[in-house]
């Protein structure tokens, strides 16, 4: 059916507007940091992720909790539960997965048995990270989208109150990544990465505009 130029004009506002709490932690110094803007996050917390020092790595997955949580008041107890309870041998793992040519798939990630990352929720996030070009997130916010035209992806996405890694749902959200790259060429002419158009509908849906993201998500 394809977007107004109303409803362009409004997504693109929203991809803009998109303001979730810029912000991590320096487990060394042991204090937060406030970053201008998501770039500065995306490029410190992505810089830990593919560190060959596995505490440096440890640092950059705790960190993709404290700022996904960040709006959150029990995001400090997921933290603590993760840092305390990884392995060495967890992290080296991971790192073993990230140091390959290609990205881990989601499935790969999960295995690994880290704490706190078993669902798609936050080993999507680990993917975003990694490459904002061709990854988002996927997680119970953006389900929210799953009423939306039966040709999307998410409207057969299964889940409850955890996004499970099947062989259906990894599917899925491969989908939805190609879908958020297929808007940006349709209507910003690529100017978008993948990540962005997700965080447009997120800000949406955080907007109580959810109705105005399933319909943008349907029409694009």
């Amino acid at each position: 059916m394809g977007l107004t130029e109303l409803q362009v004009k409004n997504f693109g506002n929203a991809i803009n507007a998109y303001a979730f709490p810029a912000t991590y932690y320096d487990f060394v110094q042991n204090v937060p940091i406030r970053a201008a803007g998501m770039a500065g996050v995306e490029s410190a917390i992505g810089n830990m992720l593919l560190s060959a020092n596995p505490e440096t790595a440890k640092q950059g997955l705790a960190n993709i909790l404290y700022w996904g949580y960040a709006q959150i008041g029990f995001g400090p107890t997921r933290v603590d539960r993760f840092w305390n309870g990884v392995t060495t041998d967890q992290i080296h793992k991971y790192q073993t997965l990230v140091t390959t040519r290609s990205l881990p798939t989601l499935r790969q990630l999960r295995d690994v048995g880290m704490p706190e990352y078993s669902g798609i929720s936050f080993l999507s996030k680990i993917l975003m990270f990694l490459n904002q070009t061709e990854y988002c997130v996927l997680d119970l916010q953006l389900a929210k989208l799953s009423p939306s035209s039966s040709f999307r992806a998410l409207h057969k996405l299964k889940f409850t109150t955890t996004i499970g890694v099947t062989e259906h749902n990894k599917n899925i959200y491969n989908q939805w990544r190609e879908e958020c790259m297929a808007i940006s060429k349709a209507y910003f002419n690529g100017s978008y990465r993948v990540v962005d158009i997700e965080r447009g509908f997120f800000y949406l849906i955080q907007s109580a505009k959810v109705s105005e993201a399933q319909e943008i998500y349907a029409s694009a």
